[in-house]
């Protein structure tokens, strides 16, 4: 071996190491996101009602916990209703579904990924003290692996919930039609990529079927009539996801320790001119 040892080459390996050591503790044992709902009715009979959802996933579970607030006006708001409804405006997929991978399967899949990658760093640094040449493919491979573990973490993972949900169901939609028109809504999105938090704010505004009288059923339908109306009726809400910290720090990680520093590293050796020796 000539020259002396890429010691910057093998404190980056040492510090990769160090990293993926604490990702294999991290996803077996802390929470990989929350979701959260948050939703108020503003307006109308269920007006002082609300919903709060959350829920937390990690490398075995899925727990999640629901509060309702003004649980008795929300039932007085269920029981002055009535079952009115109007065909689905949806479209209909024939029976489609979205196709993504189940949660259960990601959370399989990530600790074993963590610890293939660590496996990988390992070899890395034996190649790198030995100066292996084509290691860059190994780099190359750990550095692609590490992505992926990233991206299970930040989009497979809650998709992979999603996925599993029902939809469709509840007092404003059903099998049978909708018993909400002239629905719209405004929102707007918020994202903290230092916090790693997504959110989206959102208000809602609708007229509820089950609340119109049968004989100004056509009118209400055709037409809205007015925020003065019994039916009518207005939320206020949030929806986010909010990562553990560790997956944040796996981000940042990657696009440093895994992608910029071999990276200029790689620049830097190759720009390098050596002095030249004393004869």
């Amino acid at each position: 071996m000539r020259g002396e040892k890429p010691y910057a080459d093998m404190l980056l390996r040492v510090v990769q190491l160090v990293v993926l050591f604490s990702l294999i503790q991290a996803v077996n044992t802390q929470v990989w996101y929350t979701g959260v709902v948050d939703i108020d009715y503003t307006e109308g009979l269920p007006e002082g009602a609300g919903l709060e959802v959350e829920l937390e996933v990690d490398n075995q579970s899925a727990d999640g916990s629901i509060h309702v607030d003004g649980f008795i006006t929300y039932m007085n708001w269920q029981n002055s209703r009535n079952d009115t409804t109007i065909a689905s405006e949806s479209e209909d997929y024939d029976g489609e579904e979205m196709d993504f991978k189940p949660l259960s399967e990601v959370q399989e899949e990530v600790p074993i990924m963590a610890k293939i990658a660590f496996s990988l760093a390992v070899l890395l640094f034996g190649l790198t003290f030995f100066r292996i040449k084509y290691r860059a493919i190994v780099g190359l491979i750990l550095s692609g692996l590490v992505f992926w573990i990233a991206f299970s973490l930040l989009i497979l993972a809650p998709l992979g919930y999603v996925g599993g949900m029902d939809f469709g169901t509840g007092s404003m939609n059903n099998d049978d039609g909708e018993s909400a028109v002239h629905q719209t809504m405004d929102g707007s999105s918020s994202i903290d990529l230092i916090n790693g938090e997504l959110d989206y704010e959102f208000t809602i505004q609708s007229y509820d079927l089950g609340l119109v009288n049968e004989n100004d059923l056509d009118e209400v339908i055709a037409n809205p009539p007015g925020e003065n109306h019994r039916s009518y009726m207005e939320m206020e809400g949030l929806a986010g996801i909010h990562y553990g910290e560790f997956v944040v720090d796996l981000v940042w990680a990657w696009a440093i320790l895994f992608v910029l520093a071999p990276f200029s590293i790689a620049t830097f050796n190759r720009v390098k001119v050596d002095k030249p020796q004393k004869l």
